[in-house]
């Protein structure tokens, strides 16, 4: 069975997280952040998944396909923009080393994006940026 991408993306992060140089650890998790937990956070969140063939198969119900996936990476930071680009730093860091081995069942990852999503209608203020991951694996 191949392991959940997104569960490995988190993996990879937290595992590969230098407390040392970034000053703190974040809390990493799936699918989205927890507002009563402390900031700030990492969170990991699928947002889909393309399925092709691999060239001429005999049974299509058991062959393995390639799936090319997308996924989010957000980091959190409440009030805090020093801590939110330090994330963003370490997260960049992080996926750029392991993009050819990440782990589990990935092939290959590839960030494609990073966009601030700030939400300054709170007090304090979340500042929050997001990356676009890509993942190659096979199923």
């Amino acid at each position: 069975m191949t392991e959940d991408p997104k569960r490995t993306l988190m993996t990879l992060l937290s595992d590969n997280w230098d407390e040392s140089g970034v000053g703190f650890t974040p809390k990493f998790s799936t699918d989205w952040y927890d507002e009563k937990e402390e900031m700030p956070q990492v969170v990991v969140s699928h947002i889909i998944t393309e399925q092709r063939p691999l060239g001429f198969m005999a049974d299509p119900t058991t062959a393995s396909r390639k799936r090319r996936g997308v996924y989010a990476v957000d980091v959190w930071s409440k009030g805090n923009q020093e801590r939110r680009w330090k994330m963003v730093e370490e997260v960049s860091r992080i996926l750029k080393a392991k993009c050819d081995a990440p782990g589990g069942s990935i092939e290959f990852l590839l960030v494609t994006s990073w966009r601030d999503l700030d939400q300054f209608d709170v007090s304090p203020k979340i500042y929050r940026s997001r990356a676009h991951v890509e993942v190659i694996y096979y199923a």
